[in-house]
């Protein structure tokens, strides 16, 4: 967004040709912009206003030298950017009076574990410095004046989550083992620093999932590597050793940026339809990644031939390099059903349960995000899945939503998920799980979920 050549005009012009400061100009220019972006019909590129005017705001304080630092209680304000949030020390929650549920800052504070809710009104902005508020993320609301039973509710809800995020930093070199010694591997799921040094402080073994589309959602062409490079770098600088799965851009769908905007396809397609672009990302996530345990993901496979051609494309580029693991993001039912092909042109295979959830059971993507995973039309292909995976001898991770969900979890380690990929906030209650439970009855569970069991056999164990 810096970049915008757009946004260096009306900047170069605030201040050479009406004399304004720099801070002046650098917040104006970015509203200009903003402006312009929140009248487009797109709601999803609407949204993007509010990363430009944070863009304004943090530029202008770097010129006049200030640090926006805020700590303690509920932050209200008009909007916010994914920058903003993920530098936020010692907020308990955030009310922004604008904003949407997809809009970066909001995808950023869940990942953290950070409450927040989102386009409430300009009235929001009549809360006054001081005033106690009890803000309820799990509602989306905000509510003014509470009573003492609902304040009371409020702080023990912050204090049971607090002692368990220190609980698992405390426990975070220990390993997830279950009861009888079976071990899983408990990894993040990332789109920026902030979320790889909150799953790392939960004990997670590296990344299982580094989403690399939600970086680009505002690009007016296919990134280059140059600026690919610079992205990744810092993210993936803090994983050196470690696991780092980097999953190529999954644009389409919900994901479109503007110079795609119309497409119908989503994923691994999309980049085959621009081999440079494949290339150019392939070559900036194997320079980026060089110090950390690198695997490459390829988003919405649905057949062996096109793993063939970004092995193809992998091969062009690696230029002397180490070749990382390979895998295929299985997260469609003709993509489970031909897994047992997918993993012979494999390292590993990782399973998307959101969009697998949503296409088996016909769920719009608002519904899937808590669609029952655990129905057995949904189950059979997970199984049919992790079995190709264990034929073929290579890895399976799970990284939906499923991964982390406390009816569904042990029922992907019966039926021998051997990693687990969840949001950062969740790295640690995840971990705990794990150990909690016996595989032996994880086992057990998962034959039942596989005959249409689950429903009470679940919710008894866990």
């Amino acid at each position: 967004m810096a970049q915008d050549p757009s946004l260096e005009a009306s900047l170069e012009r605030l201040v050479l040709a009406s004399g304004i400061t720099a801070q002046v100009a650098l917040q104006d220019a970015a509203e200009e912009s903003a402006a312009e972006l929140a009248l487009l019909d797109d709601p999803m590129l609407a949204e993007r206003a509010d990363d430009v005017r944070s863009l304004g705001r943090r530029a202008a304080a770097h010129a006049g030298g200030v640090r926006l630092d805020r700590t303690g209680g509920v932050l209200v304000a008009d909007s916010l950017g994914p920058a903003d949030v993920a530098e936020l020390s010692g907020v308990r929650g955030v009310a922004l009076a604008r904003g949407g549920v997809t809009a970066h800052a909001a995808i950023v504070a869940r990942s953290l574990g950070l409450p927040m809710v989102v386009g409430v009104g300009p009235e929001l902005l009549e809360v006054e410095d001081g005033e106690e508020v009890v803000l309820d993320g799990d509602a989306s609301v905000v509510v003014r004046f509470p009573s003492p039973a609902r304040l009371a509710q409020a702080r023990e809800s912050i204090a049971v989550r607090q002692r368990a995020r220190d609980r698992a930093v405390t426990h975070r070199d220990e390993p997830a083992i279950t009861g009888d010694g079976h071990r899983v591997s408990i990894l993040g799921n990332a789109a920026s620093v902030a979320e790889v040094l909150e799953a790392l402080a939960q004990g997670a073994e590296g990344i299982g999932l580094l989403r690399t589309e939600l970086l680009f959602l505002d690009a007016p062409s296919w990134p280059p590597q140059e600026q690919q490079v610079r992205f990744l770098t810092p993210i993936l600088a803090e994983l050196s050793g470690r696991i780092a799965t980097v999953r190529l851009l999954d644009f389409g769908g919900d994901k479109t940026p503007p110079f795609l905007r119309g497409t119908k396809e989503r994923g691994v397609e999309l980049m085959l339809h621009a081999p440079e672009a494949l290339k150019a990302q392939l070559s900036a996530v194997l320079e980026a990644g060089s110090k950390t345990r690198l695997r490459i993901l390829v988003p919405l496979i649905t057949s062996p031939a096109q793993v063939l051609e970004v092995h193809a494309a992998l091969t062009a580029v690696l230029d002397g390099r180490p070749r990382p693991a390979l895998g295929a993001m299985i997260e469609t039912p003709d993509a489970a059903r031909r897994a047992a092909e997918i993993a012979k042109e494999v390292d590993f295979l990782s399973i998307g349960t959101n969009d697998l959830t949503q296409m088996v059971l016909g769920l719009d993507r608002e519904q899937s995000k808590s669609a029952p995973v655990t129905d057995v039309r949904v189950l059979r292909l997970i199984d049919m899945t992790i079995r190709a995976a264990s034929d073929a001898g290579i890895p399976v991770d799970v990284c939906g939503e499923a991964a982390s969900d406390a009816v569904a979890m042990p029922i992907l380690v019966g039926l021998g998920a051997g990693e687990l990929s969840v949001a950062a906030a969740r790295v640690g209650e995840v971990r705990e799980r794990v150990r909690a439970l016996r595989f032996d009855e994880s086992e057990k569970l998962a034959v039942e979920a596989l005959l249409g069991q689950v429903a009470d056999a679940g919710r008894e164990r866990v």
